[in-house]
């Protein structure tokens, strides 16, 4: 059975050799990490597929580019971290909730001209 594998790095102690293993149930796949880079794996946190790059190589569990943390600052102006995921599916929510609530407002809205003659 062929399938995309989910990567976890492993780095020998004795050597410091790291390889990639799959950890998808019943796949005992492993591979170099130096020849990961261009392969397709499965992301760590929403378990899309992407494209292995130098980037993600230095990952312990490699996730595709719209995952992971990005540099925000508050508005004390001190610089954090947040998650990419949580902003995109709170956006989804917002998009999709402003949508109902619009096409809801715009039928009760509606006037109907020829009763009111």
């Amino acid at each position: 059975m062929k399938h995309i594998h989910k990567l976890k790095k492993h780095k020998y102690a004795k050597t410091g050799h790291s390889i990639y293993f799959c950890i998808l149930p019943d796949c005992h796949y492993k591979l170099d990490a130096a020849l990961s880079l261009g392969k397709k794996s499965l992301c760590n946190i929403c378990n899309a597929e992407f494209t292995m790059t130098e980037a993600t190589l230095k990952l312990q569990r490699p996730h595709c580019m719209d995952c992971g943390k990005v540099k925000v600052q508050d508005a004390d102006g001190n610089t954090r971290y947040v998650k990419k995921v949580v902003n995109k599916v709170l956006t989804d929510i917002g998009v999709s909730h402003a949508t109902d609530l619009r096409s809801r407002l715009a039928a009760i809205s509606e006037v109907d001209t020829e009763h009111d003659i």
